[in-house]
């Protein structure tokens, strides 16, 4: 009897934890989400700030090959499919890392 009440024990334990642990992330994320919110509305008060004070400008000298440079968004986009296959890749290592280890296996559950 003891041992179903030490299992139910861990097993609640384990329960707040996983629970408490996916608050605090979703916190974090709602917090870099707010943060991220006000950063575009900076930078958009901001550059429309900027353009009507260069709207009397003259124009700037275009620069040699400046057509043959990758586009912001395409840099961006080149970065974050780079960052989202690192990611995968050392998703797989710690998998297979932890696999590896004596009663962590895949039959250890």
């Amino acid at each position: 009897m003891a041992t179903d009440d030490t299992k139910q024990t861990k097993s609640t334990k384990k329960t707040e934890v996983t629970d408490e642990k996916s608050l605090i992330q979703d916190q974090v994320l709602e917090a870099i989400k707010r943060s991220q919110e006000a950063t575009l509305q900076i930078v958009g008060a901001w550059s429309k700030s900027v353009a009507k004070l260069t709207a009397n400008l003259p124009d700037m000298p275009t620069l040699p090959m400046v057509d043959a440079l990758p586009k912001p968004g395409e840099l961006s986009d080149q970065f974050f499919d780079f960052a989202q296959k690192l990611m995968t890749s050392q998703q797989e290592f710690v998998q297979r890392l932890i696999e590896t280890l004596p009663g962590h296996g895949a039959n250890s559950d």
